[in-house]
C-alpha cells in the first residue's frame, strides 16, 4: 500500500508538469473539446455519477486495479502498459468534477507520460447528459 500511495503521489507530481499530449498535438478538434470539458461541472452529485465514470474505464476495456478510493480510481495497465486514473471532487450537492487522465508507464527507463484526457469526459458526457454532449460535438464539427 505504501508504494502505491507513492505511485499516485508520482503520478500527480508528473501531471502537474506535463502537458497534455493530445491537446499539443494541434488542431482544432482537441482545442473545442479541452476548452469544453475542461472546467465542465457534470450534472450529478458524485455519488451518483461515479459508476458511470467507472463504466467509461471499463467500456475502453480496462479493469480496476486495486481498491477504490473515494472518487478516485486506477485501472489496470493494458498490454502497453497504459492505464487511466480518473478523480472526481463535488460541486455543491448536484454536481461533480470528473478528470480522467491516461498514464502510459516506460517500465524498462522508469519513466511515465501522462495527460489529461479530454475525450474520455466526453464519453461520460455522453452517457449522463446526451443532449449537452451532442451540443459539444456540433461545435466540435464546425471547429474542424
Amino acid at each position: 500500500m505504501k508504494n502505491r500511495n507513492l505511485c499516485v503521489w508520482g503520478v500527480a507530481a508528473m501531471l502537474a508538469t506535463v502537458g497534455c499530449s493530445t491537446v499539443a498535438g494541434g488542431g482544432a478538434r482537441p482545442t473545442y473539446v479541452r476548452d469544453a470539458m475542461e472546467n465542465y461541472r457534470f450534472p450529478k452529485a458524485c455519488d451518483a455519477l461515479w459508476g458511470n465514470a467507472l463504466a467509461v474505464i471499463a467500456a475502453k476495456g480496462y479493469g480496476l486495479a486495486g481498491t477504490d478510493r473515494v472518487y478516485e480510481s486506477v485501472s489496470d495497465a493494458n498490454d502497453k502498459d497504459q492505464r487511466y486514473m480518473v478523480q472526481g471532487r463535488p460541486a455543491g450537492t448536484d454536481g461533480c468534477y470528473v478528470q480522467y487522465f491516461s498514464i502510459l508507464d516506460d517500465l524498462i527507463n522508469s519513466v511515465g507520460r501522462s495527460y489529461r484526457d479530454y475525450d474520455m469526459e466526453l464519453a461520460l458526457l455522453s452517457r449522463v447528459d446526451p443532449a449537452a454532449a451532442a451540443r459539444i460535438a456540433q461545435g466540435e464539427d464546425k471547429a474542424k
